[in-house]
């Protein structure tokens, strides 16, 4: 786990150590050892505790790969780094558990655990994860990669216009600083950057995305689409006849793989808060939230600012109004702004005209609306990912409830 007090591993040492709390998932680690040829392999129940007691009544006899069960512990990470007390760095650890937590996989990644599986598993997806962990264990360490930075784009609800300023903000980081950028579409089944430009998706994304050990360059560059001068997309159109569901660990594959030949990722997120939404925006250094003037608008952008918060402390959250005029009942910027507790950082006022000239044309809007009251704003949205533009000041919040809230509510 690259933790301290290392040990020489005897040539005879067991090949793999399993401590698992229940019997369906012990028969599958059985299963899986068969599979994989480790005869000597040793499945027990327990969990994290029962792996450390046995690791340190037989010191001599460390594992090369330890497949262990935190499910029953209350506090997993504290009992994961009792566990590196007595283990050898040069273990691959692979962890099991019940619960589906972006910020738990990433701190078990930073301590050095090789996977996170969620309980149930199969005996087909234990082989996989120990297959990797064994590859990994047997290779040279690489050296640190740069990591490209992540924007997260989500909207407050749909409409409102997401993907458009994904899509510009993408163009314009490329086209006007210079920088290489991707613009990864996360709606696999109803994604629509690539399509307003008129471009097919490439195939594979879902591939790298639930096959993480499959990436390599051949698979990205097959599955990129290029869109314009240093940028490329890279979408999906899934079938809607099946779930689409993917866990956070083949999107830091992906981001990782992506930062070899890229500067900055733009990820246009579904509106729907599921697993890959929620480990975009805990990988993401900028999360851009963007809502209509309405109050459906801010009910659901102050949830969404919380869970943003909560997922991704220290991300810069970047707030923007979308269409401003283009709605009747809308809600004065001012109002709405101190309602929700922050100011805008960007209000992209309506322009009917330059969007249907995007969408005719197939262009980004912030190139259609270059000469609109748009334009300004769009780039000053670019310019603010681009690190360019100072943050805006939270205004005051009212002492008093807001007239336009009052109106509304009291309808």
């Amino acid at each position: 786990m690259g933790l301290p007090q290392p040990a020489a591993r005897p040539a005879a040492a067991p090949a793999f150590l399993a401590t698992v709390a229940d019997e369906v998932t012990r028969e599958a680690a059985r299963q899986a050892a068969a599979t994989l040829g480790w005869s000597q392999g040793r499945v027990r129940e327990g969990g994290a505790l029962a792996a450390r007691q046995l690791l340190s009544e037989s010191p001599a006899s460390l594992p090369t790969v330890l497949l262990v069960d935190v499910s029953d512990s209350d506090e997993p990470l504290a009992a994961m780094e009792a566990l590196a007390e007595v283990c050898d760095p040069a273990t691959r650890v692979v962890a099991l558990g019940q619960t589906n937590d972006v910020g738990l996989y990433r701190a078990l990644l930073r301590m050095g655990v090789s996977d996170y599986l969620v309980k149930p598993v199969s005996a087909e997806l234990l082989v996989e994860a120990l297959r990797r962990a064994e590859r990994a264990g047997a290779e040279p360490a690489p050296a640190a990669a740069r990591a490209a930075r992540l924007v997260a784009v989500i909207g407050a609800r749909g409409g409102v216009g997401t993907t458009s300023l994904a899509v510009s903000a993408a163009f314009g980081l490329a086209r006007d600083h210079g920088q290489r950028a991707v613009l990864l579409d996360l709606d696999l089944q109803f994604g629509a950057a690539a399509l307003s430009l008129d471009l097919e998706t490439g195939r594979g994304l879902r591939e790298m995305l639930t096959n993480p050990e499959r990436i390599d360059s051949l698979l990205i560059s097959s599955a990129m689409t290029p869109a314009a001068e240093r940028l490329r997309i890279l979408g999906a159109e899934e079938s809607l006849d099946e779930d689409v569901e993917i866990g956070p660990a083949g999107l830091e594959a992906l981001t990782a793989a992506l930062a070899e030949d890229c500067d900055v990722l733009v990820a246009d997120l579904p509106r729907r808060m599921d697993g890959l939404a929620r480990a975009a925006i805990a990988r993401a250094s900028q999360v851009v939230l963007v809502t209509d003037l309405s109050l459906a608008g801010l009910r659901d952008a102050q949830r969404l600012a919380r869970t943003v918060r909560a997922l991704a402390p220290a991300a810069e959250l970047v707030l923007v109004a979308n269409r401003v005029g283009g709605v009747a009942g809308e809600a004065p910027q001012a109002e709405f702004a101190r309602a929700l507790g922050a100011g805008f950082d960007v209000a992209v006022p309506a322009d009917a005209k330059a969007a249907q000239a995007a969408a005719e044309q197939a262009r980004p809007l912030i190139e259609a609306a270059a000469k609109s009251a748009a334009g300004p704003e769009l780039a000053k949205l670019v310019a603010r990912l681009a690190g360019e533009a100072a943050p805006a000041a939270s205004p005051t919040p009212a002492a008093e409830p807001l007239t336009w809230l009052k109106s509304l509510l009291g309808r």
